[in-house]
């Protein structure tokens, strides 16, 4: 799978989050609010999430496969090291949510599967 991504912001002041990214997989979708945070043992990556509890957070996307969760932290990571490349770094992505944006939300198709996907693999916890 090709993945992209671009630091859409830098933080020098926000304590440990250092950034925040959106990731494009395969010139088709796109992921933001990917966040860059300093931890203990180095930078990480995190998938975006929302508070359902107070202090409780939990994943709303992931990757399924270690491989792929490698793929967009190296891919993340990269974006960040190099500062200079943020708006360059994959234009073809950035004018397809421009596009999305002005169009609207794309229309859901029905595809017969009703249930809401469960809860059966996380990322990584959060600790913010």
């Amino acid at each position: 799978m090709k993945v992209k991504s671009k630091i859409v912001a830098r933080y020098e002041d926000k304590g440990r989050l250092k950034a925040v990214a959106t990731v494009c997989l395969d010139g088709k979708f796109l992921v933001t609010g990917v966040r860059v945070a300093d931890c203990q043992k180095g930078l990480a990556v995190f998938m975006p999430s929302r508070e359902i509890h107070a202090g409780e957070y939990r994943d709303i996307c992931f990757p399924i496969t270690s491989e792929l969760y490698k793929q967009i932290k190296d891919s993340v990571l990269e974006a960040y090291a190099r500062p200079e490349d943020d708006e360059s770094a994959y234009r073809d992505c950035l004018e397809a949510e421009e596009k999305a944006g002005q169009t609207g939300e794309p229309k859901m198709e029905n595809t017969g599967n009703s249930e809401e996907p469960g809860d059966t693999a996380q990322s990584e916890q959060h600790s913010q």
